[in-house]
């Protein structure tokens, strides 16, 4: 009995990091999920990995606020390498809703299932369009990797919480906003020479009703632009997973 209760505390260990890390991440933790599911996939993942954890397992400590501290801790990690995915679709969606507010979609919202918040509309689309290439380019697989990774370089009970962690933590954030620009800037660079170019046929033809004839052009330049920066919206994304699983590695690093 006292052998099994001590592998139970270890496997509770591994799914409590496992299942932070699922509920947490866009593909594994969307809300659309029933619960069930996501419990099921969370349990099956920690017994796929609870013999490869259980060979390298420090000592499980006998008292209950060392041990509740160590589970704390297990969870924080997941939570960490969750937001780190987390963070690439807030930059894609980020940019959705740039390029829909100067489209003129500002007023167009949808609820979002991740967040059951408002978002634009060309947001919601850019979500769902990354999600379904994260899929095709195996990102999915970069996490559950990422997950492997973990266990391998911080045994149960070896994360250590440091500053420099938190320092990445901002510079992620901060990542964010690069995302957004860098996905939206040649939408918002066409809309911005049609408001240009609608500003000096106002000077030029006063009599013209320049707002009712410039929001069907913004919504046509904006929706010609998005189709045709729409390939290389693949290869950002690609190129974005390549950098993810960078920041997956370099936070693993961090908290050992």
């Amino acid at each position: 009995m006292e052998y099994w209760l001590e592998q139970f505390h270890v496997f509770l260990l591994v799914l409590l990091r496992v299942s932070a890390l699922l509920m947490v991440a866009p593909i594994f933790g969307h809300r659309t999920w029933m619960a069930r599911a996501k419990v099921g996939l969370a349990f099956t993942v920690s017994i796929i990995l609870f013999p490869l954890v259980a060979e390298s397992t420090p000592e499980i400590p006998v008292g209950v606020l060392p041990y509740a501290l160590m589970m704390i801790k297990e969870v924080l990690m997941g939570v960490v390498m969750g937001f780190v995915v987390l963070l690439l679709f807030v930059g894609i969606q980020f940019a959705g809703q740039l390029a829909g507010l100067q489209m003129g979609f500002g007023i167009v919202n949808v609820i979002d299932p991740q967040s059951s918040n408002q978002v634009s509309i060309m947001g919601q689309f850019l979500n769902v369009l990354a999600i379904l290439l994260l899929l095709s380019l195996n990102g999915h697989h970069t996490i559950l990797t990422g997950l492997v990774t973990s266990f391998e370089t911080i045994p149960l009970g070896g994360v250590e919480l440091k500053v420099g962690l938190m320092y990445k933590m901002i510079t992620l954030t901060t990542q964010v906003f690069v995302i957004a620009v860098q996905i939206s800037a040649p939408i918002m660079t066409a809309l911005f020479l049609v408001t240009a170019a609608l500003g000096v046929l106002a000077r030029t033809v006063p009599q013209m009703n320049v707002f009712m004839v410039g929001f069907p052009v913004q919504i046509t330049v904006g929706l010609g632009a998005f189709l045709v920066c729409l390939p290389f919206f693949g290869m950002l994304v690609e190129r974005l997973i390549i950098v993810m699983r960078r920041d997956l590695l370099v936070m693993v690093d961090l908290m050992h």
